[in-house]
């Protein structure tokens, strides 16, 4: 029988990510999915600030920059037209990626993000991660293979899988984890459903919606002179989300569907672009596959035992906003460490259990706000002038772009992105301020249980960088004795590198001397003296307590 460490099941973004994340730690992992691995349809067209955070730690932030569907000069503004071949109504600028990498150039020592925002269709990224995750000797990645049933153990798991022949095979493991989606087959095997807010029928962003994967050189050559990333399509006939992939040729529309379309054919696909373009345009539809917005939706329970689960198997998003994907990221991120711990005998009983008293608040915080920003695009005004060259049609442009100006909020969200504090977590030593929570903005905190506020130390070099795969202790004062945290960790197995940085500008950004980072980047204590307090902070930080 084969035997590994932890069985993933599920291999898209975040069962690989969740890989990697062990695969760093030394924890040896299995991956299990029913594809045979090819990442050819466009999904998500945001990696954001936190989750290229989390690529730089694994060590490939730059790699998968080098990635990017769209030219690095290509605009990233967003765009609201009639029609692509119609009148701008409303245009919100954002930098090409080109400009956000001259700005890293001319940063301040505090600014908030080592690692811009990434407008790069997951396709792209997924087929990079999917061969890197091949080359990785700790991961046995097991295509067109699915999962079919576990047994737990008080020791461990018995997971049953089959391959494309219908041959069966047992794998043994310490934790199983479902990272396979909305329909989760983990899930549904461990009884655990979801809660929360079903979609509605809206204007646009909420119910029935179909998703377009196009070749149209002509839009470009034809309609764009001043290009752009996202193009929205508002008009009196349809209401549609035009996406630019390559710069050139290759699109992502999505589009709202109307009642008698709920099953759309090709003919039913080319009606809604001919309307999104406002006329007829040589086209190939290359797939197309319907689905439903609208949905704010997070699993009563994140597993049970040795059995556990992440990314949409654990909450359902409507794409607003681009928090899905990334959302997932960041729960095996929180996860990946713990297992890593628990597996090597330095995590204790209660560390774990502290990855849903963590996670699903903020699956609740981020299926909100995405849900809040659905509702507001359904409530444009369109007036049935909107899309004339006239004044009324003028009057009518001019009421949408009221609403459609503030709506860049919704392609940053810094607030959903870096803002993710862990209140009330038990593996977290609080210094008893309580951190505001907005969706669209953030305010670097030292305050445990949040993000470790980011510096630059020089051109280029992140105080991220100095931290470890581990724990690590901040040192903000020169000469301040951490021979406590040392001596504690070494007795407890714990891996813990020092970091020592005597920069004012950092110093005042902590607010205090010495900080514990966790794996994830994550402040698990912070205070100005730790000689007689550093076992019992190091033994709540990795789950000995409570």
């Amino acid at each position: 029988m084969r035997s590994v460490d932890v069985v993933i099941v599920g291999g898209g973004p975040v069962g690989m990510h969740l890989a990697m994340n062990l695969e760093a730690s030394g924890v040896r992992s299995m991956i299990v999915d029913r594809s045979g691995g090819s990442r050819d349809y466009p999904r998500g067209n945001t990696h954001n600030c936190r989750t290229m955070e989390h690529f730089r730690r694994l060590g490939i932030s730059k790699q998968v920059r080098q990635l990017r569907g769209l030219p690095a000069d290509h605009p990233t503004d967003v765009v609201y037209k009639t029609a692509l071949n119609g009148l701008e109504i409303c245009r919100l600028p954002m930098p090409s990626e080109a400009e956000k990498q001259e700005g890293l150039r001319h940063v301040a020592v505090t600014d908030q993000v080592p690692e811009p925002i990434l407008r790069c269709n997951q396709m792209y990224v997924e087929k990079f991660v999917f061969d890197h995750v091949h080359a990785l000797p700790a991961i046995d990645c097991r295509w067109r293979h699915e999962f079919e049933d576990f047994e737990e153990r008080p020791d461990g798991v018995t997971v049953s899988i089959v391959d494309g022949q219908g041959r069966r095979e047992t794998v043994d493991c310490r934790y199983l984890v479902g990272c396979d989606g909305g329909a989760s087959l983990v899930r549904r095997k461990l009884g655990i459903g979801y809660s929360g807010k079903r979609p509605e029928e809206r204007a646009y962003a909420s119910g029935a919606m179909a998703s377009t994967y196009i070749k149209a050189p002509g839009i470009y050559q034809r309609f764009i002179r001043r290009k752009a990333w996202q193009y929205w399509v508002i008009n009196e006939n349809v209401r549609a989300n035009v996406v630019s992939l390559d710069g050139g040729t290759h699109f992502l529309m999505n589009t709202k569907l109307r009642s008698e379309d709920a099953n759309p054919d090709v003919e039913a696909i080319s009606r809604y672009f001919m309307q999104a373009v406002g006329e007829r345009i040589d086209a190939q539809f290359i797939s197309h596959t319907p689905w439903t917005a609208g949905q704010a939706l997070v699993a009563d329970s994140y597993g049970r035992q040795r059995v556990l689960l992440a990314g949409d198997a654990v909450h359902l998003f409507t794409p607003t906003g681009g928090f899905g994907m990334n959302t997932g990221v960041d729960d095996v991120a929180n996860l990946g460490w713990k297992l890593a711990a628990t597996v090597q005998g330095w995590g204790g009983p209660q560390l774990l259990a502290s990855y849903e008293q963590e996670r699903r608040p903020i699956a609740f915080r981020n299926t909100a706000a995405a849900k809040r920003m659905s509702l507001t695009n359904g409530e444009v005004p369109v007036g049935a002038h909107i899309s004339e060259d006239s004044s009324a049609g003028e009057r009518d442009r001019a009421a949408a772009a009221a609403m459609l100006s503030g709506f860049g909020d919704q392609f940053a969200s810094l607030g959903v992105q870096l803002g993710a504090h862990y209140s009330d977590s038990p593996i977290v030593r609080h210094g008893g301020g309580r951190v505001a929570d907005d969706p669209n903005e953030y305010v670097p905190t030292s305050e445990p249980g949040g993000r470790a506020p980011h510096a630059f130390l020089g051109h280029g070099v992140s105080l991220y960088d100095l931290f470890g795969k581990g724990f690590t202790l901040l040192c903000l004062k020169p000469g301040a004795d951490v021979s406590a945290f040392r001596q504690a960790a070494a007795a407890r197995g714990i891996p813990l590198d020092i970091a020592n940085v005597d920069l004012r500008e950092v110093r005042d950004l902590y607010a205090c001397d010495l900080v514990l980072i966790r794996p994830d980047h994550h402040v698990a204590w912070r205070g100005d003296d730790a000689a007689g307090d550093a076992d019992a902070v190091l033994a709540q930080a990795t789950g000995w307590q409570g």
